[in-house]
């Protein structure tokens, strides 16, 4: 693999890893709200923490997109 299309994996697994990381982190705000503070949060701490996921991983692979276009 190049350099550039090592740089393209990147922008890829960037979204991945939001998304991934808001679902991951969501999940456990809702276990801990609920399990450690009596907090019925489900599935609104999820949602949220998802949609924050996508947001940033798709504002780092611009971010990388636009360095790559330089």
């Amino acid at each position: 693999m190049k350099g550039k299309d090592i740089s393209a994996l990147s922008v890829g697994l960037n979204v991945f890893g939001g998304i991934l990381a808001g679902i991951l982190v969501g999940y456990g705000f809702d276990y801990v709200a609920e399990n450690w503070f009596g907090f019925k949060t489900s599935p609104w701490g999820f949602i949220f923490f998802f949609f924050i996921g996508i947001i940033s991983g798709f504002k780092n692979a611009y971010m990388d997109m636009k360095r790559l276009s330089t």
